[in-house]
């Protein structure tokens, strides 16, 4: 008898904007391919990064707990020895389990991962994590044994090395996880996309403010100082330079992820495959005179998503609040696969599948090394994470780029005032369920 269960490709992307796609509303970047699949699926406009920093999303992924409860709190730290991964679950049900790309767990530099390490993925291609797309592009396979590139850029060779990974497991019901480092520093687009954006004009978001957009990378380490540096050079200074050449990367990822959804459709599995888009986190970009990440603020915790499921929705778009801690009860919820109690997210999967879904009231967390968050409905707390003193509150209806903390105000409106007292007590709450409080 054929088997007819759904394969999985999770796909995502580091460092990427929500709002840096077509889908989106952005109004300069060029992101058909992502587009159309949002166009065919559903588009989430209201996702959070649980922890918006590399190592801590990954370490979520994988272990369906929150960086308090896993242990992966800052980049380079490993996978909880002995834990049950979202792969256990995926091997256990039968499918193909591989994974293709950036894994930063355990280390950083470029070097292949610990078996050990890996998650319970039976097939491995990726390397911890080296900032570079045009130098060094070597990848690890299962048995540590590097496959280069030259003259390459990163961004193909991870979409050429997922398609060579499903075609080796096409034959049996897969799972596939591709992790591109597109757009994450250093800024080092293909020339021809780097040629689409050379004139084009940048699109501000209206919390942007004066700011240097270079940081230096560690994994190569940038050049000191750091105006030798030619990455530096080409936009150090420059924010609006900045943008055009993270258009140009994003744009780049947009064709490389079609390129994968493309051989889907070649070999006939695209309508029995769910397909995700996702990100780690956001990148600032200047809003509020910031860059880089793990900030509370939207540009930086708020992540694309964008499903579809062979059966599910089609150009639909919704605002529920989706965290990524809900992303591996989702998964076996697609795959009809048992759930996994010690995963500590709830399933969204009924919001891609029933078009009449009853509007649901769902709040998420996060967390970072000094602060944690919330968001429910229109309000967003972000408090200290040492006694969960409420440090900011925004109504995000009313003021979506968070240029008004109504904790400023004196004295405090009572709906303000209520809601802080609310949330604060919800954040409590969540504190001793992951052992934090």
């Amino acid at each position: 008898m054929p088997d007819d269960r759904p394969n999985l490709l999770f796909m995502f992307a580091d460092q990427l904007q929500a709002w840096c796609l077509g889908s989106m509303g952005h109004a300069v970047v060029k992101t058909p391919n992502l587009d159309a699949l949002a166009a065919d699926g559903v588009l989430f406009r209201q996702t959070y990064s649980t922890s918006p920093v590399c190592t801590p999303f990954r370490g979520c992924l994988m272990t369906g707990q929150y960086p308090t409860r896993s242990g992966c709190r800052n980049n380079n730290d490993g996978l909880p020895e002995g834990h049950r991964c979202l792969a256990h679950a995926l091997n256990d049900g039968g499918y193909a389990t591989s994974y293709v790309g950036k894994w930063h767990l355990y280390a950083s530099g470029n070097q292949p991962i610990p078996v050990e390490q890996r998650g319970g993925f039976q097939r491995f291609i990726g390397y911890q994590c080296y900032n570079s797309f045009i130098d060094q592009v070597i990848f690890w396979d299962e048995n540590h044994q590097p496959i280069e590139f030259e003259n390459q850029h990163r961004t193909d060779a991870t979409a050429d090395l997922t398609i060579r990974r499903i075609k080796e497991i096409q034959d049996r019901p897969w799972a596939m996880l591709t992790s591109f480092q597109n757009p994450h520093y250093p800024l080092q687009p293909g020339p021809a996309f780097e040629a689409m954006y050379m004139q084009a004009g940048v699109h501000y978001r209206p919390n942007v403010q004066p700011c240097k957009p270079f940081t230096a990378t560690m994994s190569p380490r940038s050049p000191r100082p750091v105006d030798r540096d030619p990455v530096f050079q080409r936009y150090g200074h420059s924010l609006e330079e900045f943008h055009r050449l993270y258009y140009a990367m994003v744009t780049q990822l947009d064709a490389a992820v079609g390129r994968i959804i493309a051989y889907l459709r070649r070999i006939g599995q695209y309508d029995q495959t769910v397909i995700v888009f996702t990100s780690d986190h956001g990148e600032m970009m200047g809003s509020h005179g910031k860059m880089n990440k793990g900030e509370p603020h939207e540009e930086s915790s708020r992540i694309p998503l964008i499903v579809r499921t062979p059966n599910g929705l089609r150009r639909m778009t919704r605002d529920e609040i989706i965290g990524s801690i809900d992303f591996n009860p989702t998964i076996l919820d697609w795959l009809n696969l048992p759930t996994e109690s010690h995963f500590a997210g709830r399933s969204f999967a009924k919001l891609t599948e029933q078009p009449d879904a009853e509007a649901e009231q769902r709040t998420v967390f996060a967390e970072m090394h000094d602060w944690t968050m919330t968001r429910t409905g229109p309000w967003k707390l972000t408090t200290a994470r040492q006694d969960n003193a409420p440090r900011s509150l925004y109504h995000l209806d009313t003021d979506p780029y968070e240029l008004d903390n109504l904790l400023d105000d004196d004295p405090l409106h009572p709906s303000v005032a209520a809601a802080r007292d609310r949330m604060t007590q919800q954040l409590q709450e969540w504190r001793q369920r992951v052992g934090l409080a």
